[in-house]
């Protein structure tokens, strides 16, 4: 029977080698509580590599067909000429103001208040436009106005820059602003960046003959996969991580399982 237990244990910790690379299983009895845990280190390695890595602030608004930001200013200064000119005056003032403004297309984005210092204007933004045909149209565009709100009802002025006829008043729009971005930058997964008790960031690099070293390196921006590596690795670096798991083991258990 007990050699049966050891032949379970062996069979777990080989199911686990295969679907994480390879591991390492160390079984210790617990006292007469009839347990046993088996913890499983595996050891998975991956290399530095060649990525975009983007920091974004994701929302979604509805298209309007609204006036230039700065020709709005730029009416309202005339509106006021126009009320200290004569009469005669008006009608004259009030056409040419009609045929100086602009209008673009533009969304209103939502934003938390725990988001908006992140958000700056003329920040680029990609956005995704449905039509009523299902058909999917992809524009870019700008933050143009950052409006503060302190009962988190903070908003941005997103501008399209580059409009066709098939962009529509109302429809519903998804915008990805872009808060930072680094492009074609040498990489790692997050999983793989560690901190030693100094506080340094650091990596197991892999030698050649097969040994690891720790080495300090620093880092720059990140998603929720990447983190970009500034300096102490090169593409094609290979690094390793060693990850822990342990599982209780019931006798009992076994005894059924061997049964």
């Amino acid at each position: 029977m007990k050699n049966k237990s050891w032949i379970i244990i062996l069979i777990m910790g080989i199911a686990l080698a295969i679907s994480l690379g390879y591991s390492v299983v160390v079984s210790q009895r617990t006292g007469d509580t009839g347990e046993s845990t088996v913890t499983t280190k595996s050891i998975i390695e991956m290399s530095a590599t060649t990525v975009t890595i983007k920091n974004t602030l994701t929302g979604n608004g509805v298209v309007e067909y609204k006036e230039k930001e700065e020709n709005i200013n730029s009416e309202n200064t005339q509106a006021n000429q126009v009320q200290e000119n004569e009469a005669g005056n008006e009608d004259e003032n009030t056409t040419e103001t009609e045929e100086n403004s602009e209008k673009t297309y533009q969304i209103t984005l939502s934003i938390e208040d725990k988001d908006l210092e992140k958000a700056k204007e003329g920040q680029d933004v990609e956005i995704s436009i449905k039509n009523d045909n299902e058909e999917t149209l992809n524009y870019a565009g700008k933050v143009i106005k950052i409006n503060e709100d302190s009962n988190n009802k903070s908003t941005l002025n997103i501008e399209v820059s580059n409009p066709n006829d098939k962009i529509k008043e109302n429809q519903n729009a998804t915008c990805i602003v872009i808060v930072e971005k680094a492009e074609d930058v040498v990489a790692l997964p997050i999983e793989a960046i560690q901190k030693n008790e100094q506080g340094e960031t650091f990596v197991d690099v892999v030698k050649s003959d097969g040994t690891t070293e720790p080495v300090t390196i620093e880092t720059g921006i990140s998603d929720d996969y990447y983190v970009e590596i500034t300096s102490g690795l090169n593409v094609g670096d290979r690094v390793q991580i060693v990850k822990s798991s342990t599982t209780v083991v019931n006798k009992n258990d076994e005894d059924k399982a061997s049964e």
